[in-house]
C-alpha cells in the first residue's frame, strides 16, 4: 500500500525550512518554498488561517477538514505544532491507512510524536543529508549524460547539415552546367515573381537544334562539353532579374522579370541577345570547330497566364512552332494557335 504524507518544518510565515519526510517524494520539490505551494488553490486560505492560529497556541492544532494536495490529488489530514521559532507540520492520508474510525487515537499518537521532536528544537536526525547527497550525485550523472547526448546531437546535426547542403546543391544546381536545375527552377521563378508581383516577365524556352548529331558523331563527352559551353554563354546574357536554367538534356530556359509591358520589339531584343551572345561565334572541341543553333519560344507572365506551369508549357509550345518552321529562330506564344493545335 502506498502512503501519502509529509513531515516538515516552516517558519511562522509558512516558509519551508526543513523537509524531514515526504512520500511520494514529488510532494515537496525544491521549487516549492511555502507550505501553501504544496496544496491546491482552493484550500490556501484554510492553511493561512491555520498558520496564523498556530502562532498563538502551544498545543497541536488540527485542520477541521481534509485538504487537497496539488500533486498527487489526494485529500490529507493536516496538523500543526508551534515552537518559539518554527512550526512543525504533519500531513497524512488517513484513508490509505484504513483507520478512519481510529482517528482520535491516531491524533494522540501524532501529537506525542511531534512533541518529542520539538524537544530537540527542530534538530531532527534524518536521512535527508544522505538522500540529498545521493540525489546530487544522480543529478550530476544526469547532467553529464545530457552533455554527452548534446555533443552527439551537435555532431549529428553538423553531419545532417553537410548532407543537406550537398543535397540542396544537387537539387538547386544542375551538376553538369551549374545552372538552376530542373528540380528547382519553378520555385526560383515563383520567388522572383513575388519580389514584384505586379510586373510582367518573359519565359524563353530554348532547345538546341540537332544536338543528337553531336552525341552520335563525336560522343557524349564532347556532347557534355558542348552543353557546358552553351550554358556558360547563356548565363552571361546581360539581363536584370534573370534566372538561367537547364530543363532537361538539351533544353534550357531563361526567365526575366520586372517589365511594365512586353512588346514584340522587347521579345525580338531577347532573341537578338541570344543570337549575338550564344549563336554568333564558333568554338573548338578537340580541334574540331562547332557552332550552336537553337530554337526558342517565348511566353509572357501576367499576360499569357499567371501560372508558372502554364507559362513554361506555352513557351515550350512556341518553341515547337519555331522548330517546325525551320529551326534556329524564335516564336512568341499565340493562344489561338495553341487552342487550335490542342483541339
Amino acid at each position: 500500500m502506498d502512503l501519502t504524507g509529509f513531515l516538515l518544518e516552516c517558519d511562522k510565515n509558512g516558509q519551508i525550512l526543513n523537509v524531514y519526510w515526504n512520500e511520494p517524494t514529488y510532494i515537496v520539490s525544491p521549487y516549492q518554498k511555502r507550505l501553501t505551494d504544496l496544496f491546491s488553490e482552493d484550500v490556501k486560505q484554510d492553511l493561512e488561517a491555520m498558520l496564523v492560529k498556530s502562532k498563538d497556541v502551544s498545543e497541536m492544532l488540527y485542520c477541521s477538514k481534509n485538504l487537497e494536495l496539488r500533486s498527487p490529488k489526494r485529500q490529507i489530514s493536516v496538523c500543526f505544532l508551534a515552537s518559539e521559532k518554527s512550526i512543525l507540520v504533519h500531513g497524512i492520508d488517513v484513508m490509505e491507512l484504513g483507520i478512519e474510525s481510529s482517528m482520535p487515537a491516531l491524533k494522540k499518537m501524532i501529537y506525542n510524536f511531534m512533541k518529542v521532536l520539538h524537544m530537540y528544537d527542530g534538530k531532527v536526525i534524518t536521512d535527508n543529508e544522505r538522500i540529498m547527497r545521493f540525489q546530487f550525485e544522480q543529478i550530476q550523472k544526469l547532467n553529464n549524460d545530457l552533455l554527452n547526448t548534446q555533443r552527439q546531437l551537435q555532431k549529428a546535426n553538423a553531419q545532417l547539415k553537410r548532407a543537406n547542403e550537398v543535397l540542396n546543391n544537387r537539387l538547386v544546381k544542375d551538376a553538369l552546367t551549374g545552372l538552376v536545375s530542373r528540380y528547382q527552377y519553378r520555385e526560383e521563378i515563383d520567388m522572383i515573381i513575388k519580389t514584384s508581383p505586379d510586373k510582367k516577365g518573359i519565359f524563353t524556352f530554348i532547345d538546341i537544334d540537332d544536338f543528337k548529331r553531336i552525341n552520335d558523331n563525336f560522343g557524349h563527352k564532347v556532347g557534355d562539353i558542348y552543353l557546358k559551353i552553351f550554358a556558360n554563354r547563356l548565363s552571361k546574357l546581360n539581363f536584370d532579374n534573370a534566372i538561367f536554367m537547364r530543363i532537361s538534356g538539351d533544353e534550357f530556359g531563361v526567365y526575366i522579370h520586372g517589365y511594365e509591358e512586353v512588346t514584340d520589339e522587347l521579345i525580338k531584343f531577347v532573341w537578338d541577345e541570344i543570337e549575338s551572345k550564344i549563336l554568333s561565334s564558333e568554338f573548338e572541341i578537340n580541334a574540331i570547330k562547332h557552332k550552336i543553333y537553337c530554337s526558342a519560344g517565348m511566353a509572357v507572365y501576367a499576360e499569357d497566364t499567371n501560372s508558372v506551369y502554364e507559362l513554361i508549357d506555352y513557351a515550350d509550345f512556341a518553341m515547337y512552332i519555331a522548330k517546325k518552321s525551320g529551326k534556329n529562330s524564335y516564336r512568341r506564344f499565340n493562344l489561338e494557335q495553341y487552342k487550335s493545335a490542342k483541339n
